[in-house]
């Protein structure tokens, strides 16, 4: 039983599409407008963060998909599948972010995943990986990896309680359902 249901839009309000703009088709923009307040406030953090981040696209990247599967999400982790083949991925990088180990890591992506780990277990970056990701990053990258980090579990936290689905009408969404379900 769904318990937040997605609204259509054909039955919104004026200012559920505004909100919303163009992204009706998601199921979690369809869910979180059932509060147009918190959807005009999380939504546009969640834009700035993906859109207009100052980390490298493979490291947001690494960030998402690793406390994605960290919280057990599935929705979101899914989406972060096919964002992370748009920016050029591989399924080897993707399924190594996802499960924070593989051959195609490099020594900067497991101090990412470190972080990612110990954001998650003590919501601390620990003084060995800060110093480490510190050699890499500005202060302005390495606070936007606890932000980044800290949307994504929230994100968990939306998909998972509010039980939100997959878009059943998106093909590639589809094909990527049992991928994101058995990594």
């Amino acid at each position: 039983m769904t318990r937040i249901p997605a609204l259509d839009p054909a039955a919104f309000s004026e200012e559920q599409k505004t909100l919303v703009g163009e992204w009706t088709y998601l199921e979690f923009s369809r869910v979180l407008i059932n509060s147009p307040r918190m959807y005009g406030t999380f939504v546009p953090w969640l834009k700035e963060l993906i859109a207009d981040t100052v980390l490298p696209a493979r490291d947001r990247q690494i960030v998402c998909l690793r406390v994605l599967e960290l919280c057990g999400d599935v929705y979101e982790k899914t989406h972060h599948v096919v964002i992370s083949r748009k920016c050029g991925l591989s399924d080897d990088e993707i399924r190594a972010f996802i499960s924070g180990e593989g051959e195609v890591l490099t020594e900067d992506d497991h101090d990412v995943l470190a972080a990612c780990a110990e954001l998650y277990s003590e919501q601390r970056i620990g003084d060995t990986t800060w110093a480490r990701l510190a050699r890499r990053y500005s202060q302005e990258q390495m606070m936007e990896i606890v932000f980044l980090a800290g949307c994504y579990h929230t994100m968990g936290m939306l998909t998972k309680s509010f039980d939100i689905k997959l878009e059943p009408d998106l093909e590639s969404f589809n094909a990527l359902r049992d991928y994101a379900e058995q990594d």
